[in-house]
């Protein structure tokens, strides 16, 4: 029996201190990067990317400076968007990586399987945002009016994340319109899978303390299942602290 495709989650909370030494590892895109940014979004920037880096050097068994990362996006080939990563040492194969840092937690996703996404977000700025409309197919925007109103808002919350995901997995962002398609309930047989998405795409809801919601997806439409190990970033970045 083929066995369950498992994801491994880093999370870190937002102003989490970035030392000299952790900040050491960006590379020149990502330090002018994070200049070109406004201050708060600049600290979630270089959170995320040396949390990313610092997983990646512990899978790889590397330093977080010689892990090679690209950036392109799919819309305009702009050096923004979904990370990849490339020229592992010693000839391993490349992890498939996600990132997410907008919301309430910086987080970074990680799998062998196939490529990845995750995103976080509360739950209730979520709710108070007009989304409805442009996040819900046709089908999907029936069945949320005919919820009470908590309900609606909890679903709400949980469709965001698992569409964003699913999006990041597929490698399209928001190019291609959340409404126009919808998600689907878990295969039987198929432990730790909580919906599908068009494309192939599974998956599972993660499980974040109250008021917070997520989701990871991965592009592997054989898994016959999904583990997903949600751990704190903390101690990866201690490791760079040095």
């Amino acid at each position: 029996m083929a066995e369950p495709v498992v994801v491994d989650v880093w999370t870190a909370t937002p102003g989490t201190a970035v030392t000299p030494a952790q900040a050491a590892v960006l590379d020149e895109a990502e330090r002018a990067r994070a200049g070109a940014l406004p201050p708060q979004a600049a600290e979630r920037f270089v959170l995320g990317r040396v949390l990313l880096r610092a997983v990646l050097a512990q899978r790889l068994g590397c330093s977080a400076a010689a892990v090679g990362l690209q950036v392109r996006c799919v819309r305009c080939g702009g050096a923004h968007g979904q990370v990849r990563v490339v020229g592992p040492p010693g000839g391993r194969a490349a992890p498939h990586v996600s990132l997410t840092r907008s919301g309430p937690l910086v987080a970074v996703a990680l799998t062998g399987a196939g490529p990845v996404g995750v995103d976080v977000e509360s739950a209730s700025a979520v709710s108070a945002a007009p989304v409805a409309g442009v996040l819900l197919s046709p089908e999907e925007l029936a069945g949320h009016r005919a919820l009470p109103a908590d309900a609606a808002e909890a679903a709400l919350a949980r469709t965001w994340v698992r569409k964003e995901a699913a999006l990041k997995a597929l490698g399209t962002g928001l190019a291609v319109d959340p409404s126009g398609w919808s998600l689907g309930p878990p295969p039987a047989g198929a432990p730790g899978v909580d919906a599908v998405a068009p494309g192939g795409v599974v998956l599972a809801d993660l499980h974040l303390e109250p008021g917070l919601v997520g989701a990871v997806a991965v592009l592997d439409p054989t898994a016959p299942g999904l583990v997903v190990r949600c751990q704190d970033g903390g101690s990866v970045l201690d490791a760079l602290r040095s």
